[in-house]
């Protein structure tokens, strides 16, 4: 009975963290949608911080989820799985915020010209994100719909490398060249780098399922 309560703690924090990423990428997508639209060095400051404290706060539960773990709330296998994952998932708010903190940092400025293709980006990057977490819920319900899940991550990572190729060679295909371009181009391969760090999410919960169907 003590093992069942603690496993059910475990999913139910776990579904929190899950939120909360979610929350942390709408925070981001917000912060992105300000930094094209507006310039505004305060502007951007708040937005940076609106997505560090999302980011901090997921960092939280994880570290609560930890917490429970290592009481053994659960087999050692699942344990080793579970920390895994959530360890893989961690970075995709980290580099999230890593986005936003160097457009504020670096001072980038956006032009318009190219706004809509990062929103673009940063739209397919945030899908990513939605099927990744839905392939994190469906772990524990149902293996063979979290494998779907993790289909649509691939797809989506390979939509936002097309993204970021077209992006760069637009940027460099203009006159004249400027520093700011070198500092757009590494923008725009942070932004797709969340879809990257989704797409290993994906592998681990893709092993993770072949465990557990073994």
């Amino acid at each position: 009975m003590l093992f069942a309560s603690k496993q059910k703690k475990i999913e139910t924090q776990i579904t929190q963290y899950n939120e909360q990423v979610a929350g942390c990428m709408d925070v981001f997508k917000q912060a992105l949608q300000q930094c094209c639209n507006d310039s505004d060095r305060e502007a951007i400051k708040v937005s940076f911080d609106k997505v560090h404290k999302a980011e901090s706060l997921a960092d939280d539960i994880r570290r609560e989820i930890e917490v429970v773990m290592y009481t053994k709330a659960l087999f050692p296998e699942s344990r080793g799985d579970i920390l895994g994952l959530l360890e893989t998932m961690d970075k995709v708010p980290n580099q999230a915020e890593a986005v936003v903190h160097m457009i504020w940092n670096q001072h980038v400025s956006i032009p318009e010209a190219i706004s809509g293709e990062i929103l673009q980006l940063v739209d397919v990057c945030c899908r990513c994100i939605d099927a990744m977490l839905d392939a994190a819920d469906k772990l524990f319900t149902n293996f063979t719909s979290a494998a779907v899940a993790v289909g649509m991550i691939d797809e989506l990572e390979s939509e936002a490398d097309r993204l970021e190729a077209f992006i760069i060679e637009k940027l460099f295909s203009d006159e004249p060249k400027s520093v700011n371009m070198l500092l757009l181009r590494d923008l725009v391969k942070h932004i797709s780098a969340i879809a990257d760090r989704a797409e290993n999410v994906g592998d681990r919960i893709r092993i993770t399922v072949a465990k557990r169907s073994i």
